[in-house]
């Protein structure tokens, strides 16, 4: 936390505990709502609710969507329905669905029957849209004109609109259809006498309620949009998303991206039982443990080959140099194609060309890392075939892991399956597995034309 944010908390924290109501509330009227919302989660159980007691409906409002998810939670579980109803009332539609998805279902209906009609209804309308959707993130508050009223009614209508953040005025058909859009300078710099659908612009960057809400991220980061248009299956226009919605929504994907090529999740943070988080954990580990029975069975269907124990014993020492080599290229590769997956920056139209480029690069690093580490080998056991061995090997398993670590989640992600969750555990172990291989590989046919 920031010095100031931190000087606040300590003057906070002293309110509460010496019940300094007046002093308090001063504090509370000078401090923005994302701060108080970071003082909540420094806080313990009891001062949070203390401190909430104090905010009136409008600035609980506020308050809450920013908190992290976890303290919001705890501070949930104690306060009466009534008031938290109360609270939901008057805050943004999204934020107060988003806030009911985390509560158990037989009080989310409890609440939303306790809500006035109206914003239950609204509320009750987004419930109903699979939350990583863009039904599940868009707020249905948007500003729509039919497209006979002209630029001059249009205005009159924005003086009077109580709707925030407007950046786009849409325009619509008599059946609420979406026809066009137009820019707030558009409208303003127009003839008053123009009508909209003369100035709109037809082509609209638009979704429909289904779509996944990292593909929402990547559109507006695209064309570079404040907002963006949510559409139903009829083109009816229902909602919109606004820019600091897939604010959220990028850092939302990009934790999990994370988490998920670790093998656990977010809730791991906040979970207290170690049973749940090795739980999370085991599979991948187990996955990994077998990748390494699988490499140690390669390593005795070698141990036939006829060589002296010092020869054995040096090229025993860089085992470790290639299966970590070729794991750390691998896992280079994967991330890579992985983030570029979930950016949109790279598709399956254009599986060769990242193909042959990461190929590349991993012949290049190779090729130095090769001729450094053959060059160690050669100068420790004193012999060339040895340094040939260790170089061409490091050579060829750094060129297979970098196409291991491209193809792989191409191929996750053609059969459907999350790459961030099953990359790192299959790159990982199958550039073990086939370093190996092509270590001993090499190494007996290598040994068989020289002895």
């Amino acid at each position: 936390m920031k010095r100031k944010l931190e000087k606040r908390l300590k003057q906070i924290k002293g309110c509460l505990m010496n019940k300094a109501v007046p002093e308090l509330t001063k504090l509370l009227k000078d401090s923005h709502p994302a701060d108080l919302a970071e003082i909540l989660n420094h806080l313990r159980k009891e001062e949070r609710r203390a401190l909430l007691d104090r905010l009136n409906p409008e600035e609980a409002a506020q308050v809450l969507p920013e908190m992290d998810s976890g303290s919001r939670e705890e501070l949930l579980e104690s306060l009466e329905d009534t008031l938290l109803s109360r609270i939901l009332e008057v805050m943004p539609t999204d934020n107060a669905a988003d806030i009911l998805r985390d509560l158990p279902e037989e009080r989310e209906r409890h609440i939303l029957e306790l809500m006035k009609k109206e914003e239950a209804e609204d509320v009750n309308q987004l419930l109903k849209y699979d939350e990583d959707t863009a039904g599940g993130i868009m707020t249905p508050d948007f500003f729509a004109l039919q497209g006979n009223m002209n630029v001059e009614e249009a205005i009159e209508k924005l003086r009077k609109s109580d709707i925030e953040s407007i950046s786009y005025i849409y325009v619509v058909d008599d059946k609420g259809h979406l026809a066009g859009v137009l820019s707030l300078k558009k409208l303003i710099t127009a003839p008053g006498t123009t009508s909209l659908k003369e100035i709109m612009d037809t082509e609209v960057i638009r979704v429909t309620t289904d779509i996944d809400q990292e593909e929402v991220a990547n559109l507006v980061r695209k064309y570079d949009l404040r907002a963006l248009p949510v559409v139903d299956l009829t083109n009816t226009l229902v909602g919109r998303i606004t820019v600091d919605d897939v604010l959220d929504v990028i850092e939302e994907e990009a934790n999990e991206d994370i988490y998920k090529m670790a093998g656990t999740d977010e809730e791991e943070m906040l979970d207290r039982s170690i049973f749940r988080v090795a739980r999370i954990r085991l599979p991948w580990l187990i996955t990994t443990l077998l990748g390494t029975i699988i490499s140690a069975s390669i390593i005795m269907a070698f141990k036939k080959i006829r060589i002296d124990a010092q020869t054995l014993i040096g090229l025993l020492a860089f085992v470790p140099a290639i299966t970590a080599m070729g794991g750390n290229i691998g896992i280079q590769s994967s991330t890579i194609v992985v983030r570029g997956l979930a950016t949109g920056r790279i598709d399956l139209q254009h599986l060769w060309r990242v193909l042959f480029r990461e190929i590349r690069i991993g012949a290049l690093m190779g090729l130095a890392c090769g001729f450094i580490v053959g060059g160690i080998a050669r100068l420790w056991q004193g012999e060339a075939i040895i340094g040939l061995i260790v170089a061409v090997s490091m050579f060829t398993a750094i060129t297979v892991a970098a196409t291991i670590g491209t193809l792989a989640p191409l191929a996750l992600k053609r059969f459907k399956i999350d790459p961030a969750v099953a990359a790192g555990p299959f790159v990982t172990t199958s550039n073990d597995i086939t370093g190996l291989l092509i270590y001993f590989s090499l190494t007996a046919w290598l040994l068989s034309l020289v002895r």
